[in-house]
């Protein structure tokens, strides 16, 4: 059984986000802050809200894009403390239009106005999601476009069940990157918060090896996708993640999963390295090293596609 624990540290290496682009979304952000402070202070006169980091960002389980034309996405929670406990006064629609108003004239592009939040687009090629929330009788909601409104939910408390889980374990986190290059290799349905939650629950620890706790992983992932056919939000028992989905849908997915596992297993069972490591770049592109350092082998598309091409360049001209 080859180790390939090695490797796999080098491809975590090439998804992490690069340095430069966390500098950028971290500029971004304090530059929106400041506009939303001046805003609420000068404009609307009213106490300035706080700001929460959510999402991959803060939890440090962001990768970089497969696809160089995506974009680099922050989320930032605005929570504000000027409103009283009336749920239909300040409307959703009137505190997106506050935030809206506040960082329209940031940057060239106007802003968007989505159902869970306002978006500042930058030319550099991210954006910056703005979720705003208020507090309501003790409890969090989120303000959401539409029908649904005020809705219960805290990013806060979702970070928090994270940060319990991780418990200074890197390799969960690695696995969840890991699963995340693979989805994007593969074009699954399932979004980075899925794949967040389902380690997060299904997590297996193998001391230096990444290749063994991500089969593992997946494998209880698996049972627990057939068993459950949701995904349930950790901090809140009544949210199904995926409620909207078919059960086609929700199989496709499942059998996506057996598929990365067959495909895995074969790779975990393979005593010769550079086989092994040749199988795992089927799950993951070309991005996943081989052992030998031999890139000619381009995989171009996903574990059903199982294309090759041959391109004439050597590793050091990619």
């Amino acid at each position: 059984m080859a180790n390939c624990n090695n490797l796999f540290l080098k491809f975590l290496s090439e998804i992490n986000i690069k340095p430069e682009c966390s500098k950028n979304l971290q500029r971004g952000r304090e530059a929106i802050k400041r506009e939303i402070d001046y805003y609420f202070s000068n404009k609307l006169k009213v106490g300035i809200p706080d700001f929460y980091l959510q999402g991959s960002y803060s939890l440090k389980t962001m990768v970089e894009p497969l696809n160089p034309e995506d974009e680099y996405d922050l989320d930032d929670g605005i929570y504000l403390k000027h409103t009283d406990d009336d749920i239909s006064n300040p409307s959703t629609e009137k505190v997106s239009n506050w935030i809206f108003e506040a960082v329209k004239d940031h940057t060239k592009k106007k802003p968007e106005k989505k159902k869970n939040c306002v978006r500042v687009i930058y030319a550099e090629g991210y954006h910056i999601d703005l979720a705003i929330y208020r507090k309501i009788d003790g409890k969090y909601y989120l303000a959401r476009l539409g029908k649904g409104q005020w809705v219960p939910s805290d990013a806060r408390a979702f970070n928090n069940w994270f940060y319990e889980r991780l418990e200074r374990n890197e390799q969960m986190r690695s696995c969840i990157k890991y699963l995340k290059a693979w989805k994007d290799f593969n074009s699954s349905d399932l979004k980075g918060i899925h794949l967040t939650v389902l380690v997060g629950l299904k997590y297996v620890s193998v001391m230096d090896r990444d290749d063994k706790s991500l089969v593992e992983t997946v494998g209880k992932i698996i049972s627990y996708l057939e068993q459950k056919k949701a995904i349930w939000n950790p901090v809140d028992q009544n949210e199904n993640m995926i409620a909207d989905w078919s059960g086609e849908k929700i199989e496709n997915v499942i059998t996506a999963f057996k598929e990365f596992s067959d495909e895995a297993g074969e790779a975990l069972d393979e005593q010769d390295k550079n086989k092994a490591s040749k199988k795992w770049r089927v799950l993951f592109g070309d991005r996943f090293p081989l052992e030998d350092g031999d890139n000619r082998d381009k995989i171009i598309n996903g574990p059903k596609h199982r294309e090759v091409i041959i391109p004439t360049k050597s590793w050091g001209d990619y």
